[in-house]
């Protein structure tokens, strides 16, 4: 629950403690209405309206948000045919579901006298929570709930040719972004066809998906689409999920995309009337393709946002623009919705960054919704709006997780006394330290408790875990500062912090390295080929993918001890052999040296199997080179290597494919293998999206080149910033390694630039000291409520109802606004679309696109015309 509102429910609950529920409180509702035996039956089958009835059984005063919410909700809903009732059981015994055991537990919705669904009253604890679920019950057949992307995309290749789609996604139902939405569907649904979701798969394929977003809405422009195999384009609302906004949005769509000012310098008056915000494009005839571009770019990237128009600054009367005395065109200015000011683009190399920045300004003026009536400081920043928005993918997957257990039966958890007699009795102990409250904490436990299961299938056990929170003094003395820490405790050895990736593969792999000797010590020719072949020890090569041999005689005394050394500091990272004498220098001889030696087998490199490394006179200078000659020449870039590419500081070629077997891949492969690409590393990533889903080789190619062709090439400079696309029509060895030649030599202009930006954290800070505060105070109040409440006999005397009254009218709650907005919008030309009272028949719902009645829009189509 979100930390404002445990201290909203604490207050509602003390108020209701001190006031009660009461027959007099349930007397005084006014829209909803009081049922009986005489109405009862009336009101459920009426086929005038939606019937919404709780049945009262015992008067609690927990239940009394419950019924202001109840009672707000129903005045709003009188303007959607849908009434709400109560039927007081104490009262009224045997009517209805009176005699059902969980009637009071639900909330009953009807339709033609049929019962339609129950809903739980832990589902209708606010007016977004009641109004979104009762209309998605009244728009059952104008809002399909669709479950896969299969039904998805059925439903819009239903629509192909016929009506515009509106797919929204919707995390969880009964919120506020829900029921604005369903408001808007009530509205609009003569002109569109609609469907939601609460299954982030059916999204995941569709353009600026988020995973961060709890709700998200798409257009699917169909109904001029006219091939069956032709796909609708798609476009999202990209807006904050606002009342105003959304009916903003549907309200451009109506209108024209596209408008030319002809010389009365009153072009945007179209858009001005409906308080839309406008794009303007002044451009003349030399500059026309450039302003289409732009055009084309911004009124698919931003539909519904704003209307764009056009002036051709050689064909009207330009004294109606003031235009910067400095300026090229073709030239953007903006202009809010609703206001005659036009504001200039002051850099005309961003067009792009200007239009979001306006957009912004615009979104940020208006007043941000909330269900909670507490009025907030503006000097507080508001903790209910930081918490809608989930920046933190692995907090996501760990609340997803939440009802998942997982088995601890290999990992023992370490207490203050089992800690030390472990570390002092094993002679290899991994231990995670950890705070069970964090996050990423709790992933790694999961995953190290995973890691522990397949240890323990080799009868291997060498985790634990220690949690700090419960034992400081451990963690203490131990110097653990930093949750998650992994400390690696070996017989006699001072411990060392373990700094791989965070996954099973990675833990399995460290412990079973760490259980083995470093330098492995080889007596025989054969023991050396099996080593490097992964069969010797066991089956390391399940583990690892590198073996490093050193090959030495008596006489290498000093080459020796500075490769055991390096062994030492690679333990638990590769797995280091050592072969001496006469054998020594036959393992040399068959790779061309004399020894001493070292070689490095690589079994995942299949250009460079094995590689020599260079002899080091000092420990640092031998693993650096052992580290180096390990790397792949050509490699998938992926997650997990690239702290170790961008840690080399060189810039990083990469092959951009999905085609192993490609020209392109052949090309890098030859320059890989030639050891021609100068002091830059060869990568490639995979562009290939087996599952419909982005992979991320595909995304970060799209977020540098904007229509990227099926292959391609890009040099990327992390130190500088610098970023180069190859462009030649043809690829070659040669042609790749003459512009690779440039671009190293600077003698190509930068294709893009990588942002400066900083990367600072999305939303703020809690203040948890100010939170805890803010609470003791609640729960002093709380106390002093129920004191008060204690002394009161009588929960229902009328200087309670008065009171409740005057606290109900001193919230001066936003719904009242909104009711006015609704009833206003009911009488609009927005409600005047279909001459017939909106009737939902289940019927109706087996027709096809085709069977119903084609709705002409008021405006003018969306399109572009030409300049």
């Amino acid at each position: 629950m979100r930390p404002t509102r445990l201290l909203m429910v604490a207050v509602v609950a003390a108020v209701a403690a001190l006031f009660g529920v009461k027959a007099s409180l349930v007397d005084k509702l006014i829209y909803v209405e009081k049922l009986n035996g005489e109405n009862y039956k009336d009101f459920v089958n009426s086929v005038d309206h939606l019937a919404v009835v709780y049945f009262l059984k015992h008067s609690t005063s927990s239940m009394s948000n419950f019924f202001k919410e109840f009672e707000k909700s129903a005045a709003i809903m009188t303007i959607y045919e849908t009434k709400f009732g109560i039927v007081n059981c104490q009262t009224n015994p045997g009517i209805g579901h009176c005699d059902d055991k969980s009637s009071e537990e639900q909330v009953y919705i009807y339709r033609n006298g049929h019962l339609t669904i129950k809903v739980s009253l832990h589902s209708m604890f606010s007016v977004d929570s009641i109004i979104s679920n009762v209309l998605q019950v009244v728009l059952l057949y104008e809002a399909l709930i669709l479950q896969s992307i299969e039904e998805k995309d059925n439903f819009i290749a239903e629509n192909r040719g016929f009506s515009d789609v509106v797919f929204s996604y919707q995390k969880a139902l009964g919120t506020y972004d829900h029921r604005i939405l369903m408001e808007a569907i009530f509205v609009y649904h003569h002109s569109y066809k609609f469907a939601l979701s609460n299954e982030q798969k059916t999204v995941e394929d569709l353009p600026h998906y988020s995973s961060a977003e709890l709700s998200g809405i798409w257009l699917f422009r169909c109904k001029s689409v006219t091939q069956q195999d032709q796909n609708c384009p798609v476009y999202k609302f990209r807006g904050p999920m606002e009342r105003a906004n959304l009916s903003k949005f549907f309200q451009a769509l109506e209108l024209p995309s596209l408008v030319h000012d002809l010389g009365k310098g009153n072009g945007s008056d179209l858009f001005r009337e409906s308080e839309i915000n406008v794009l303007y494009v002044f451009y003349d005839g030399n500059v026309e393709n450039a302003a289409k571009d732009l055009i084309e770019e911004f009124s698919s990237n931003y539909i519904g946002l704003m209307g764009i128009v056009t002036v051709n600054v050689n064909a009207v009367d330009m004294t109606n623009y003031t235009l910067p005395k400095s300026h090229r065109l073709p030239l953007l200015a903006f202009q809010s919705g609703g206001t005659n000011d036009l504001v200039y683009i002051e850099d005309q190399d961003a067009p792009a960054n200007f239009v979001e920045k306006m957009l912004n300004m615009t979104s940020s003026d208006g007043e941000p919704h909330s269900s909670n009536m507490t009025e907030t400081p503006e000097d507080e920043y508001d903790l209910e709006s930081e918490i809608e928005v989930q920046d933190d993918v692995v907090a996501k997957l760990v609340f997803e997780l939440r009802d998942v257990t997982f088995a601890r039966t290999h990992l023992p958890a370490l207490t203050d006394k089992s800690f030390y007699s472990e570390v002092n009795e094993r002679s290899l102990l991994i231990v995670l330290f950890y705070l069970d409250f964090d996050a990423r904490n709790q992933i790694v436990v999961r995953l190290f408790a995973k890691a522990a299961d397949v240890l323990a299938k080799d009868d291997q056990f060498p985790l634990a875990t220690v949690e700090c929170f419960d034992w400081t003094d451990v963690c203490g003395k131990a110097n653990i500062s930093i949750y998650p820490t992994i400390r690696i405790y070996r017989s006699n050895m001072e411990p060392v912090l373990y700094d791989g990736p965070l996954s099973v593969n990675s833990f399995v792999t460290a412990a079973k390295l760490h259980m083995m000797d470093n330098p492995v010590a080889l007596s025989t020719t054969e023991e050396v080929l099996s080593f490097v072949e992964g069969d010797f020890p066991g089956e390391i090569k399940s583990h690892t993918n590198v073996a490093v041999v050193g090959a030495f005689r008596i006489e290498h005394m000093n080459y020796e001890k500075t490769f055991r050394m390096a062994a030492k500091e690679l333990q638990g990272r590769y797995l280091c052999g050592i072969v001496k004498d006469n054998i020594a220098e036959s393992i040399c001889k068959t790779r061309g040296f004399k020894a001493p030696c070292i070689i490095a087998s690589k079994r995942h490199d299949h250009l460079e199997p094995v590689a020599m490394v260079k002899l080091g006179t000092s420990v640092n200078e031998l693993v650096g080179n052992i580290e180096s000659a390990i790397l792949p020449l050509l490699t998938e870039l992926t997650s997990e290597n690239f702290p170790v590419y961008f840690a080399m500081k060189k810039p990083l070629l990469i092959l951009f494919t999905a085609n192993t077997d490609s020209t392109y891949y052949h090309v890098i492969s030859a320059m890989a293998s030639e050891g021609t690409q100068h002091d830059v590393a060869l990568l490639w990533m995979n562009i290939s999206s087996p599952a419909g889903k982005l992979s991320p080789g595909e995304q970060i190619l799209h977020h540098h080149v904007k229509e990227p062709n099926q292959e391609e090439i890009l040099v990327i400079n992390h130190a500088t910033g610098q970023v180069h696309r190859f462009t030649e029509s043809k690829i070659s060895k040669e042609s790749a390694l003459m512009w690779l030649n440039k671009v190293t030599g600077g003698s190509i202009e930068t294709t893009i630039r990588l942002s400066q930006e900083d990367w600072k954290p999305r939303v703020p800070a809690f203040d948890f000291l100010k939170m805890m505060d803010e609470d003791a105070v609640t729960r002093a109040e709380h106390e002093t409520l129920n004191r008060q409440s204690e002394r009161d006999e009588d929960f229902y005397d009328e200087e309670s109802d008065e009171a409740f009254m005057m606290e109900n009218e001193m919230r001066g709650n936003l719904e009242d606004e909104i009711q006015v907005e609704l009833e206003q919008l009911k009488y609009s030309r927005l409600y005047q679309k279909s001459p017939k009272k909106l009737i939902h028949r289940p019927e109706l719902a087996s027709q096809s696109p085709n069977d119903s009645e084609d709705k002409v829009r008021s405006g003018v189509a969306l399109g572009h015309t030409e300049l």
